[in-house]
């Protein structure tokens, strides 16, 4: 939910050169108190913004489903704070460089975390740091109203850093920073101060399209992305992961990085001074082992998982997407994870797992056999229809019998 803080009485009036001085005040606290970047932006509506989602929700490429849906509510600052003359974009760095896995290790079964969802969940540590601003502007002009977002309810994130001249949209679709590239997490502070604006920056990209090539579903075209294909969307959906998707995830079991990986802005990045967004050990640094994950129990999960932002969706779906890396790894010492997830109480689980023996049985011809008589035993009494569509799918890819 959204911070807000309400004073007593009102301001009295400052002239323009007092403003600009407790902006640049404001700028250093927000320093101090660990956040990297800061901006201004004037609150007025973001209406090249509603052309751009509608345009998009015509083409049916969004509002993805962790979105606010009514884009005539993302679009009006005076609807979230009325009086709101200020919105104070705010961002934090998260890149750590790789770490390397530990010798012994070298040969496990991994999976892949996106860089975001490594350390500590920047949620609730942005949220508090803004509050913190809040609190310090409320102490120098007391009387005003401030109303802090992060990565919730309808601002539009990118947006205003853009506006607040601490970013510029990449045709990736991130915001590209000078100092920290596209690693960044994002936050707002709105404000019924009326502070003076900072100038947007100069246009990034040119005629670069490393991004758009990299991409591994065709999810992206110039500045426009197609949520319903991006894999960091796709691994975080719920239920059944469309087959057509399951090949090109790879390892991945939570978002995907590639097209920061190859943005020539990422190369000079700074890495982050924040260590709570270092990648945890108990997650394998980022690279999990994925037999590990299968055998993880609820307590696993909550000191796992739930610490970071990828702990939101839960166990099955970190299972789900371990079961398809499983079968993407080509590995014959797969088999027995995926023979018993045959046996899951999840039918997620079980129709993941069917589809993960018969990929795993085709990019590895050693354990065809096994698996096709793991799948034709589970087919004699498996009662889900979605899991019998896919147990059969995976058998008559192996070329058995009806």
């Amino acid at each position: 939910m959204p911070g807000l803080l309400k004073g007593g009485i009102r301001l009295n009036p400052r002239t323009q050169p007092d403003l600009e001085r407790l902006k640049a005040e404001m700028k250093a606290h927000a320093r101090e108190i660990g956040i990297d970047l800061v901006g201004v932006a004037p609150a007025e509506p973001f209406l090249r913004e509603r052309e751009l989602l509608e345009e998009r929700a015509v083409r049916g490429h969004g509002p993805s489903p962790y979105e606010h849906p009514v884009i005539a509510e993302r679009v009006y600052p005076e609807q979230w704070l009325p009086g709101v003359k200020a919105i104070i974009a705010c961002g934090i760095s998260y890149y750590h460089p790789d770490a390397p896995l530990p010798p012994n290790d070298q040969r496990a079964l991994r999976g892949w975390l996106s860089r975001y969802c490594r350390g500590r969940d920047y949620h609730q540590i942005l949220k508090a740091r803004i509050e913190q601003l809040a609190a310090w502007l409320e102490s120098r002009a007391p009387g005003h109203r401030h109303l802090a977002y992060v990565d919730t309810g309808p601002p539009l994130e990118r947006a205003v850093a853009e506006r607040a001249g601490i970013g510029k949209f990449g045709k990736h679709t991130n915001l590209i920073t000078r100092e920290y590239g596209t690693w960044v997490f994002l936050g707002e502070l709105l404000t019924t101060l009326p502070l003076p604006p900072d100038e947007p920056q100069p246009p990034a990209c040119g005629s670069c399209t490393l991004c758009i090539d990299a991409c591994p579903t065709q999810a992206l075209t110039e500045w426009r992305l197609d949520a319903n294909r991006c894999l960091s969307y796709i691994t975080q959906m719920k239920g059944i992961i469309p087959p057509e998707h399951r090949e090109a995830m790879g390892n991945r079991l939570f978002g995907c990085d590639d097209c920061q990986d190859v943005c020539p802005y990422n190369r000079r990045a700074r890495s982050s001074p924040h260590p709570e967004f270092a990648p945890s050990p108990e997650l394998g640094w980022g690279e999990p082992d994925l037999l590990k994950l299968m055998a993880m129990t609820k307590g696993d999960f909550r000191r796992w998982f739930l610490p970071t932002a990828a702990g939101w969706r839960g166990k099955t779906t970190i299972q789900r997407n371990a079961l398809i890396a499983l079968g993407n790894s080509g590995d014959p010492s797969a088999l027995p994870a995926l023979a018993e997830a045959l046996q899951s109480v999840s039918a997620v689980l079980r129709a993941h797992a069917a589809w993960a023996l018969g990929r795993l049985a085709r990019l590895s011809p050693a354990v065809r056999e096994d698996a096709r008589a793991a799948l034709t035993r589970h087919a004699a009494r498996e009662t889900d229809p979605a899991v019998l569509l896919e147990v059969n799918a995976a058998l008559e890819s192996l070329g058995a019998d009806e």
